[in-house]
């Protein structure tokens, strides 16, 4: 089975990551978790309108969440995002070309890319570059996007922080998954 995106990117540097870290971007085979997450969401109707739209979870403490984590046998992996019925879902791969050293998310209709920064604490994402379907998108309107990775206990963590540079925050939500 191939290596997935995460193990690709990182090399050696894999081994390193938060063991729950390891655990969940080594996968081989589907799996699913659960656990509970935090969310702030940005009041007004555009922010509301980007959530609703793209199934971002809705503002809310401690919301059940759910994710489904697929691998395609051939280096991809398919993520099912459940926050309290409100659901979202992308791919993964490793990036090709002249983004090659990045993960690579289809969010359709968006790509997004992303550069990852192993640690011991946490494996950290940040957005780089993006686009819609083809079309790449300016720089000056990607939202500063960063996701933190992490471990407690047996528990997989997340932090993620979505901000536009028009729009301002947009989705701030953190919270922990465990396999079912």
């Amino acid at each position: 089975m191939p290596l997935s995106p995460f193990e690709c990117l990182l090399g050696d540097q894999f081994a390193g990551l938060p063991e729950p870290v390891r655990r969940l971007h080594g996968l081989r085979t589907a799996t699913a978790t659960e656990g509970r997450a935090d969310i702030v969401a940005a009041p007004g109707f555009l922010p509301w309108l980007v959530c609703k739209l793209s199934g971002l979870p809705a503002a809310g403490n401690d919301v059940p969440v759910t994710v489904a984590f697929e691998v395609d046998g051939e280096g991809g992996e398919f993520w099912r995002r459940c926050f309290a019925g409100r659901r979202y879902q992308s791919g993964f791969s490793a990036g090709r070309g002249r983004r090659s050293g990045l993960l690579c998310e289809r969010f359709f209709p968006f790509v997004f890319f992303h550069r990852l920064t192993p640690g011991a604490e946490a494996l950290r994402w940040d957005l780089v570059a993006w686009r819609l379907l083809w079309l790449p998108l300016p720089g000056w309107l990607m939202p500063p996007t960063v996701c933190l990775e992490s471990g407690d206990g047996d528990r997989f963590t997340f932090d993620i922080d979505v901000k536009f540079p028009i729009l301002g925050q947009l989705i701030h939500y953190r919270g922990w998954l465990a396999q079912q």
